[in-house]
């Protein structure tokens, strides 16, 4: 594992003793910010004075590694600079109140981002791990999220107004955590608007924060106030003091390695030092690199071939391609620096197998969908049941084979009718088989036989009809669950009320005033009515109408009342709400004038006017006494 830093010079160094492998000095001087490109040994170097640098490493095989400066774009008020982590060519500049795209290979402008309407500084920047984002933090503590995608601003809130870095998770795309002036250390869901761990971590400025995708849910802070802060950002809750890292000098930088195992931290004394995370109560290495304060610094991409070679070093055994088990690992003492390779190597080739970072040739394609969660739950017989994607028939919900099945009848079902008559028996003997028909073949009403039971019932007479027609519904009701006839529960009636040798014409029979006072049958009550109303309840029906009819009128004469009351009374309304409106307009209008002829009076052109319609007058006036006086003197002479 080797490292970038830089202060005023940019420095890669190996992590086993942090020995310095190649040196970049700049010309200007001036201390330089830098990110990596998230797809091969490529980063870019901002400079305020300078502008920007692609930057590479090269060297390969047994050649020593070396920093070489690519290209140089020149862009003016360059402030900060962010590298796409999926996108080969891409960077996002950040300058004095605007964030632009740019391709760092052609120098091509791709997208403006609107400018900020204070014009504020854009102090960092970072894309999220898949490029759908970008959150830039400005110097009053507004935090911008832009959309590649849209070209637009998202979002904009503010934390605590100080907040001064941003970095989003390496591998879980909505999470920004942000680093404050004020020592606090915030995670933002960038997705739900809200925070989810939030904790006062240092004393002093929190310079700089990091995170891997080995172990999600850890984050590393450090500050100026000497203390490296571990988090879990799943517990929600400040880290104790007896377990914060504690230094000499005030820190200014901090990397996680890919493993999540090993981390180096920066100083203001331009001193790198390098920890363990498995035994933290000494460092693995303290070196002094630079002359300067440490401006950033972070561990060089490892592709997935380089971990399998270096895999080849661990001492334990052949790593490559195999699967480490998980493991609790012993606390680790100071090493030597070989010994140190090798561990890192082979920790990074455990972490990345373990977290599916495997060689090109067998990576499979990751596919973020609910199906995929189903078939890694399920059981493996059922995942052509489960997967609309894996199968290969597509299965109805509905089970159109239990459709063509013939169930077998049972005992009970055959000695239902054995208490009817033959007619019974054939209406469920015809009822099985029609059942039998509807299950092994295409649905048909089956209404028609409750109308035969019925007819059935019709012919024959009240006293022996009663059993049959329960015996017949009931047969009936087993056959009919699904689609159960319609009772007409007023035809049953007057069926048993009529008599089976009543025809036609009325039946009428003699009964004496006794018997009828005494108790009427359905018979002759069905007589009475079949022959008309009577007279006394004609009587009674005419008053009745005769009485709604009353009242009826009563109401349509108030109503009449009232509809020409509230007629007047809208009317009287009306006209006094249009007095009020013309007395409103004519004292508007009398303002109106009384103010025009204030305007008026006080105008030089109407004084003027004003004072040569008087003189007009006054000459007219001589004028015409003149002419009389000239002919009063003629007539005289």
């Amino acid at each position: 594992m080797r490292l970038i830093s830089t202060s005023k010079k940019t420095v890669l160094s190996d992590f086993a003793d942090l020995e310095t492998k190649s040196e970049y000095v700049h010309a200007s001087g001036e201390t330089t910010d830098f990110q990596f490109n998230g797809q091969r040994r490529v980063f870019v170097e901002v400079d305020k004075m300078a502008g920007l640098a692609v930057m590479r490493i090269k060297g390969k095989d047994d050649r020593a590694p070396e920093i070489q400066r690519v290209r140089k774009l020149t862009i003016d008020n360059a402030y900060c600079v962010a590298c796409a982590k999926q996108t080969p060519e891409e960077i996002a500049v950040g300058q004095s109140g605007s964030v632009k795209l740019y391709n760092f290979r052609t120098a091509q402008l791709i997208h403006r981002f609107p400018a900020d309407a204070q014009r504020s500084t854009v102090l960092y920047m970072d894309y999220n791990c898949t490029d759908e984002y970008i959150a830039a933090v400005r110097e009053g503590g507004a935090i911008n999220v832009f959309g590649t995608k849209t070209k637009q601003k998202l979002n904009n809130f503010t934390v605590d107004g100080e907040s001064t870095l941003v970095r989003f998770h390496p591998s879980k795309r909505f999470q920004l955590s942000i680093a404050s002036y004020k020592g606090a250390v915030t995670v933002y869901d960038v997705q739900s608007k809200r925070k989810i761990f939030h904790a006062d971590a240092h004393s002093a400025p929190c310079r700089d924060i990091s995170m891997c995708s080995a172990l999600p849910n850890l984050l590393v802070s450090v500050g100026y106030d000497c203390k490296i802060n571990i988090f879990d950002i799943r517990r929600n809750r400040v880290q104790a003091s007896s377990d914060r890292l504690n230094f000499s000098h005030p820190l200014s930088t901090v990397a996680l390695s890919e493993c999540g195992l090993y981390f180096c931290a920066g100083n203001l004394k331009g001193e790198l030092i390098a920890y363990d995370m498995r035994s933290t109560k000494a460092p693995l290495v303290v070196k002094n690199v630079h002359d300067g304060a440490v401006t950033r610094v972070a561990f060089v991409p490892v592709s997935s071939e380089e971990n399998a070679q270096n895999g080849s070093l661990n001492s334990s055994g052949n790593v490559t391609g195999v699967a480490i088990p998980n493991t609790e690992a012993p606390r680790v003492e100071r090493a030597h620096s070989d010994e140190l390779r090798k561990s890192i190597a082979a920790n990074n080739l455990a972490a990345n197998i373990g977290f599916g970072i495997t060689p090109q040739s067998s990576v499979r394609p990751q596919r973020d969908s609910f199906c995929d969660f189903l078939d890694a739950q399920g059981p493996r017989g059922g995942v052509d049941r489960m997967s609309t994607r894996l199968g290969t028939s597509a299965r109805d919900s509905f089970d159109w084979d239990a459709l063509n099945r013939k169930p077998a009848l049972l005992p009970e079902t055959a000695q239902r009718g054995t208490g009817l008559s033959s007619a019974d028996n054939s209406y469920n003997s015809s009822t099985t088989d029609s059942l039998q028909q509807t299950l092994s073949g295409p649905l048909k009403d089956r209404s028609n036989i409750s109308g035969d039971c019925k007819l059935m019932k019709i012919t024959e007479t009240d006293e022996p009809c009663e059993e049959p027609s329960a015996n017949c519904s009931g047969a009936s009701t087993g056959s009919d669950k699904e689609n159960p006839p319609p009772v007409d529960a007023d035809l049953k009636r007057r069926l048993r009320l009529l008599s089976a040798s009543r025809n036609s014409t009325p039946h009428h029979s003699n009964v004496t005033p006794q018997s009828s006072n005494l108790e009427l049958k359905p018979q002759q009550l069905l007589a009475k009515s079949s022959s008309g109303l009577s007279a006394q309840v004609d009587v009674d029906l005419q008053n009745e109408l005769r009485d709604l009819r009353d009242h009826f009128n009563e109401k349509f004469s108030k109503l009449h009342q009232e509809m020409a009351c509230m007629c007047d009374l809208n009317r009287k309304l009306m006209i006094e709400k249009m007095a009020e409106i013309s007395k409103f307009h004519i004292n508007d209008t009398q303002d109106i004038r009384d103010a025009l002829d204030l305007l008026l009076k006080g105008d030089t052109f109407v004084q003027d006017y004003t004072r040569l319609y008087y003189e007009n007058e006054t000459l007219k006036a001589q004028v015409k006494f003149y002419k009389e006086r000239e002919e009063t003197q003629s007539c005289v002479e």
